[in-house]
């Protein structure tokens, strides 16, 4: 059985992973912001096959088990006539471990069954065209490193790997992660354990007309830089979020497709500028990231809330911490120039935080 490790098969080609500083104010080069596994702009996934009446799915060569309501490794491993220690072993569960309902546990050998189908016109070449619209060019895929229906691309989870960093490896969003896998709502993956890739929807998808090659291409027009705005901390408030670092924002949350997207707001602030959470919550994740935002925090709050800080040094707390509104979660990291990122989502969607902190 193959498996794919981080750093095989897809090759993510990021266009900056920083700001650069001219003579004069900031030069902001051409910029793609990384989307920390949510992946707004990730190609739609088909939806996740039907199992047998045993809850077994058959791929071309693999197969997993889904859980119902009441299951236990126990319980599950009779209805294919496994023992319960092989098939806890091989997931590295306690024989006693109860999944939740629609989890996903890998299965070490075969146990009957038919490969499934894929839907009526899937392509491997239209799935590359559909990852590729929808990333903008910035992933290059090939079909050997695609995964297919009857085939889906499997990740083991290694030490580090939180949903979000592996979502964000294959250029899918972190919902589909979690629901092709049964994820729990903390979206927690364990050491060892075998993740499911959702493949891509073609149904929507035609190959991209040619254009001729006499036709020149015209050089896009470059933006200016959004001008410098001061910013202050909010005053306390029993419900409103606080502007999490002193600084002056550099670049808006802007959510118009283009290099000037921007999922968040990004601070220019001095290195070592504390970074305050925005609100009570929980931690979610503390986590470094790929994708030119350094360390990362995320903080869960009520209403399914969370905030993100990126690009942050000296981290004060740990995933499962309460932290209160204000509470210094770590300063902002050296850079050229020094610069915090901060996102307020709706589950999963971006959400501009400027009406969150009035």
């Amino acid at each position: 059985m193959k498996y794919i490790g981080r750093r095989t098969r897809i090759a993510v080609i990021l266009l900056a992973t920083g700001f650069l500083s001219a003579c004069e104010g900031f030069d902001i080069p051409e910029f793609r912001m990384p989307d920390l596994g949510f992946n707004t702009s990730a190609a739609p996934v088909i939806d996740r096959p039907l199992p047998d009446s045993r809850g077994v799915i058959t791929y071309e060569t693999y197969q997993v088990m889904i859980a119902r309501t009441g299951d236990t490794v126990m319980t599950m491993a009779q209805r294919i006539g496994m023992s319960p220690d092989e098939l806890a072993r091989h997931n590295g569960l306690l024989i006693g471990y109860v999944p939740r309902v629609g989890e996903v546990l890998a299965l070490p050998r075969n146990v009957g069954g038919s490969v499934v189908g894929s839907p009526s016109g899937w392509t491997p070449d239209l799935a590359i065209t559909a990852i590729d619209n929808a990333a903008g060019g910035a992933i290059e895929v090939t079909q050997p490193s695609l995964g297919r229906p009857d085939e889906p691309l499997r990740h083991r989870v290694e030490s580090g790997d939180s949903a979000y960093s592996i979502a964000r490896l294959y250029n899918v969003s972190v919902t589909a992660l979690a629901s092709w896998n049964g994820l729990g709502p903390d979206l927690d993956v364990r050491i060892g354990q075998e993740l499911i890739i959702p493949v891509p929807d073609t149904s929507r998808t035609t190959a991209a007309p040619v254009a001729p090659a006499a036709t020149p291409i015209a050089a896009p027009t470059p933006t200016p830089p959004a001008p410098v705005a001061p910013v202050a901390p909010a005053p306390s408030s029993a419900t409103g979020f606080m502007v999490p670092v002193d600084g002056t924002i550099l670049r808006p949350y802007n959510q118009q497709a283009g290099r000037d997207k921007n999922d968040g707001i990004d601070y220019a602030a001095p290195a070592g500028s504390d970074v305050r959470v925005a609100a009570d919550g929980v931690v979610a994740l503390v986590s470094t990231s790929t994708g030119g935002l350094g360390t990362i925090i995320l903080v869960r709050h009520a209403n399914d809330i969370l905030t993100i800080y990126g690009r942050v040094d000296k981290v004060t707390v740990a995933k499962g911490d309460a932290v209160r509104r204000g509470q210094v979660i770590g300063v902002v990291a050296a850079g050229d120039p020094a610069t915090m990122h901060f996102e307020i989502r709706k589950g999963t969607d971006s959400v501009d935080p400027a009406p969150y902190m009035k």
